[in-house]
């Protein structure tokens, strides 16, 4: 049974942002890399697991589409994957700003 897929606020302000950035310089480029990105989150409905843990946050896992990462947390009892956050791969670390 395929996980649904649910978007924060954060991560959705995150991915306009992010898209926004590119499309300054090129809006093809930008919606290509949109649609890339959003293509691969769609495969944790399927594989929720095949991001990473992270080591201090056990209920947080991370998915890296370069350069960005998607930080998100799965609810199996719900079968939901919850995109928590989309951060470019260069930055610091999220910290206590994920849940989890």
């Amino acid at each position: 049974m395929d996980y649904r897929l649910l978007y924060t606020q954060r991560a959705l302000n995150d991915l306009a942002e992010i898209i926004g950035h590119i499309a300054e310089d090129e809006a093809d480029a930008a919606s290509r890399f949109g649609s890339s990105l959003l293509d691969h989150v769609d495969l944790l409905a399927r594989f929720p697991r095949m991001g990473s843990i992270i080591g201090k946050r056990p209920r947080v896992r991370k998915l890296l589409h370069s350069p960005f990462l998607i930080y998100y947390q799965v609810d199996d009892d719900k079968h939901i994957v919850e995109v928590l956050h989309i951060r470019h791969g260069a930055r610091k670390p999220p910290g206590s700003e994920l849940r989890g």
